[in-house]
């Protein structure tokens, strides 16, 4: 039985090798060039892209107060580290007012729509939204059957306060308090270092969302997010007393 089992595996072996295909060496006449370490450091050096291409939009305005060409660009510079610039195909699409709204010596901030209308958006933050945004976003609206499908944050507005509670998810303002004369004037801006980091948490916050936001208390925790180690409160108009359930202040 050993001679047998001998046999069978030696005719088997035989036969496994003898069909295998015989490989051939590749041969290669081309060059092959290999770098130098230093022509690649260009490369090496630039930093690694956190983001990712995309249609979606977040619209930054930068109004009054915040529309100064250094700050807008340093901001930028921030932002697209993390969500990219538009024109590379990233989410921050910027525009400045007034330079972006001038049609002849005139300056319309309802051109917004103007400008948006064919654009893919991911939601809008304001930032220092000057007098009648809330107009250009109700037209937006209007185009929307009413409501928008996005989130719309608007930071330290000088536009209608009623009109920007009813046309943003949230509004942030500074602080302010009321002298012994009645006028109520603006605190020490204490927080405008944490302004970047705000922007870029709201910008988070719309990043991570495909619907707007509930006008409800939930908005007073978000807003606390946005701000991280600054305190906030909310709103109490100063004429009625009543408090807004979507507009909070810094302490």
């Amino acid at each position: 039985m050993r001679g047998v089992s001998a046999f069978l595996i030696f005719l088997f072996s035989l036969l496994f090798f003898s069909c295998q295909k015989e490989i051939s060496p590749v041969e290669y006449d081309g060059e092959i060039i290999l770098e130098d370490a230093d022509s690649l450091s260009p490369l090496l050096e630039k930093p690694t892209q956190t983001w990712h291409t995309t249609n979606k939009k977040i619209c930054i305005l930068y109004g009054y107060g915040y529309n100064e060409a250094d700050f807008v660009q340093q901001m930028n510079e921030k932002l697209s580290e993390v969500f990219g610039l538009s024109e590379d195909g990233g989410m921050i699409l910027s525009y400045v007012f007034p330079d972006d709204f001038k049609r002849g010596s005139r300056v319309y901030i309802t051109s917004l729509q103007d400008l948006l209308s064919d654009t893919d958006l991911q939601g809008i933050i304001l930032l220092g939204a000057p007098e009648g945004t809330h107009v250009a976003i109700a037209r937006m609206q209007d185009s929307w059957g009413g409501s928008l499908p996005f989130p719309v944050f608007a930071l330290f507005p000088q536009d209608d306060v009623l009109g920007i509670e009813d046309s943003a998810d949230f509004v942030l303002d500074k602080a302010q308090k009321a002298q012994i004369n009645g006028i109520i004037t603006e605190e020490e801006q204490s927080y405008v270092d944490q302004i970047p980091s705000i922007l870029i948490n709201c910008a988070s916050y719309i990043s991570w969302t495909d619907s707007p936001f509930e006008k409800n208390a939930k908005l007073y925790e978000i807003v606390k997010k946005t701000c991280k180690d600054l305190k906030i409160e909310r709103y109490s108009d100063p004429d009625t007393g009543l408090i807004s359930i979507n507009h909070f202040v810094l302490e």
